[in-house]
């Protein structure tokens, strides 16, 4: 496997993800404007790139914890849940101090995000497999991966 491909699997599928779920939740949701969003999203981006394969290997890991040697779509669905809640909130909240949101538009973009990241931690981690479906021969991925 070319470590190369992992990373643009993950990173690919985390940007993809994350600037289409994120800019719904922040404009209809939690009711930031447009160009805040657009700015948080971008803000995002340098994180995402750089977390990427990270939060690929993190959320392999939990899976791999949770399930054992044998994987069940329940504990793997639980897994990416884990995973997307703990890997992704704390960054959250730090782009959110630095574009300048009140501590009240913090809070409930976070309770927010919280509640989004429950939603989405399943399909994001069905994302995630599908994006390096298409990009990682099956050969070369471990079972938490796909």
């Amino acid at each position: 496997m070319k470590p190369g491909r992992q990373w643009l699997a993950d990173t690919l599928a985390l940007i993809s993800f994350t600037v289409v779920t994120g800019m719904f939740i922040e404009i209809a949701i939690v009711g930031m404007t447009l160009r805040q969003s657009i700015i948080s999203r971008l803000m995002c981006q340098p994180l995402n790139i750089s977390l990427g394969r990270l939060y690929g290997m993190y959320r392999d890991f939990i899976i791999r914890k949770l399930c054992g040697d044998r994987q069940s779509v329940i504990k793997a669905t639980l897994g990416d849940i884990i995973a997307y809640l703990t890997f992704q909130l704390p960054p959250y909240i730090g782009i959110l101090v630095i574009v300048g949101m009140d501590v009240n538009g913090i809070i409930t973009a976070s309770i927010s995000q919280t509640v989004a990241l429950v939603v989405l931690g399943a399909p994001y981690g069905r994302w995630l497999s599908f994006v390096r479906s298409k990009l990682i021969p099956a050969t070369t991925m471990t079972p938490a991966a796909v």
